[in-house]
């Protein structure tokens, strides 16, 4: 049996991933690679000095965060020597080009900080962590690494492993690459165990950067969530193994639910090869799931292996996930529920097929109910039942997706309503979210200086807010959801649906001498533009009218060469807009009396009353 945390050995409990590979009896790189998902091995960086911490004064036992601080930045590979060191979450992102931090035979860093937030950004070339090991449960609140390479960039992980998991209720992941990354993000040789909010949680690219992600030849043991979760184009999980043979750590909001290796978004030519899954824990969920999310993306399942005594399906397509996808030597064993995507033609089902040559861990007390109430066979304790289909929110799946992008000197405070349930997937301190007595969610938080906050929910959008931060210049932001751009002011809007176009202009109903009507029957005869087309920075407006007013899409225009301000649509609330122009033309209509005018930036002002 695999222990959950791995034992004593001399080596003040340092894990030994070569150990742990002789107790599952080769599971990892035991696969014949047949080539579905080649790709180029991340270069090491190209660094043009070493520096040895011992050499500078590190000694067992110290703090390592000020030497990180110190010596390692871009174009320096920074070794540590073979020892224990605490660690208090600092040192990790003072590099974005061509930078290492390698340890030196076992190098333990004891964690210090409970919480940690690490972000590893890579500008160009590869920045490289390799040989640690990172001791003491994650929490109490959100900690994860973030990796994310601007194109043409990497960030390669190594043999970096993080046994101890995280906390009970504690929103936190060993590695999340979110929607920027557009480079190559590349973890290898990883032991993860114990995490409450996924393992790799890797899909959020697929919305906008779109970067490679592979993962091969890393254990994933009692993870919550998902072992392992991917979903932009031509990403790889190879010759992997995930485990589950025990309740997970469960999340923030006490849900257990234990899927292996997830496609969550719909990437194209993404590959599952040469991996193992066992799910002998009987209240796992699905051991491969490929999410309704991915439906549109494409991949194929080669020379993996299955072996499944929980209830979910073996290989669980959610509506039609799978549909472009395709299996090749795909074998499935076990006691629970061996079902696959019928239209997968390379599949063995049953007894005479191959199965794991992992060991086959014990389940003890499956039978036991779980954090959340649910038991072994899926019900819970008022009858309902968790289908596995959840994200972090116990079999509720969380069909939406929001972002809030904030740019150079901009930030906001904000508020969100959601009729169903929200979760975060990347978000900072000082962000909440509490159920409201009418079984409504809402979320509210802070981001700024080209920061994003990330949710997924379930349900409407009912309600939004945002202030500008005190701390910032301007309030500017801008909402995508699900990958799209969204008009704040529609939110909450059952017309919303209004044809507006990205710069914030609208289908505007105009009539055939080019007035306007809103929905009080008022005539919208008055016109404003606000013209940027002969300044070279944004700038930032807001006015107010007597009566009503209406982007208007026949007076507004984004020219080519542009810049992302045009592409910002802007606010009604009301009778008083605030927008923000580029090198375009903002236009309204508006009836009544222009009451009040503020721009901060160079723009031409065109006022046509009819009275």
């Amino acid at each position: 049996m695999v222990d959950r945390h791995p034992q004593e050995d001399g080596s003040n409990g340092q894990l030994n991933r070569r150990q742990y590979l002789q107790m599952v009896t080769g599971a990892v790189g035991a696969a014949a690679m047949t080539g579905a998902g080649v790709a180029a091995v991340t270069s090491d960086p190209n660094t043009s000095s070493v520096v040895n911490l011992g050499d500078k004064g590190l000694q067992n036992g110290d703090v390592i965060d000020g030497y990180l601080d110190d010596y390692y930045t871009d174009g320096v590979e920074v070794r540590i020597p073979e020892g224990e060191y605490d660690w208090n979450g600092d040192g990790f992102g003072n590099a974005s080009s061509d930078a290492a931090i390698v340890g030196q035979g076992e190098v333990i860093l004891n964690n210090t900080a409970g919480d940690f937030t690490p972000l590893i950004s890579v500008d160009s070339g590869t920045v490289a962590i390799k040989n640690l090991t990172l001791r003491g449960a994650a929490g109490p609140d959100k900690s994860r690494f973030r990796l994310e390479a601007s194109s043409g960039g990497s960030v390669l992980i190594d043999n970096f492993n993080l046994p101890d998991g995280s906390q009970e209720g504690a929103e936190s992941k060993a590695f999340y690459v979110p929607r920027e990354h557009a480079g190559v993000v590349e973890i290898r040789n990883c032991y993860i165990s114990g995490f409450s909010d996924n393992g790799i949680y890797a899909s959020s690219p697929a919305y906008e950067g779109d970067g490679q992600v592979i993962v091969e030849n890393t254990v994933a043991h009692n993870v919550n969530i998902s072992g392992i979760r991917v979903g932009s184009s031509d990403s790889i999980v190879r010759n992997c193994l995930v485990i589950n043979d025990a309740e997970a750590t469960a999340a923030a909001d006490g849900a257990v639910n234990q899927r292996g290796i997830r496609v969550r978004e719909p990437g194209d030519n993404i590959t599952i090869e040469g991996c193992e899954v066992i799910h002998s824990y009987e209240g796992a969920g699905a051991p491969i799931e490929i999410h309704d999310g991915a439906e549109g993306g494409s991949g194929q399942i080669v020379d993996t292996t299955v072996k499944n005594d929980a209830g979910d399906a073996a290989i669980n397509e959610k509506g039609s996930g799978a549909a472009d996808w395709t299996a090749t030597n795909v074998n499935i064993t076990g006691s629970g529920n061996l079902e696959y995507p019928s239209q997968f033609e390379g599949v063995c089902v049953g007894d005479g097929c191959a199965t794991p040559s992992g060991d086959d861990p014990q389940n003890s007390g499956s039978g036991d109910s779980t954090t959340d109430g649910s038991t072994s066979d899926g019900s819970t304790s008022d009858g309902s039942t968790s289908d596995g289909s959840g994200d972090s929110s116990g079999g509720t799946t969380l069909d939406h997706n929001l972002v809030i992008q904030t740019y150079d000197g901009t930030g906001i405070n904000y508020e969100f309503t959601a009729t169903g349930e929200i979760a975060q997937v990347d978000v900072e301190d000082n962000d909440a979210i509490v159920q409201n007595n009418d079984g409504t969610y809402t979320a509210t938080g802070e981001t700024g200086n080209g920061f994003t906050d990330e949710f997924d929910f379930t349900g409407d959008l009912v309600a939004w807010s945002a202030t500008k931060h005190p701390s910032t210049s301007s309030g500017e932001y801008e909402l995508r959801l699900d990958g799209s751009s969204l008009d704040p002011a529609s939110i909450g809007d059952d017309s919303s649906s209004d044809g507006s176009t990205s710069d914030g202009s609208g289908s505007d109903g105009s009539s055939s001498d080019g007035s306007t009507g809103d929905s009080a029957g008022d005539t919208l005869d008055n016109k404003l533009l606000i013209d940027g087309t002969d300044s070279d920075a944004a700038s930032v407006y807001s006015f107010t009218v007597s009566g009503s007013v209406e982007a208007s899409a026949d007076l507004s225009s984004a020219p080519e060469d542009g810049n992302r301000w045009d592409e910002l649509q802007d606010n009604i609330d009301g009778s008083t807009v605030t927008g923000v122009v580029g090198k375009g033309l903002d236009g309204y209509r508006y009836s009544g009396a222009l009451v009040g005018l503020e721009v901060d930036g160079e723009v031409n002002i065109t006022n046509e009353a009819s009275n």
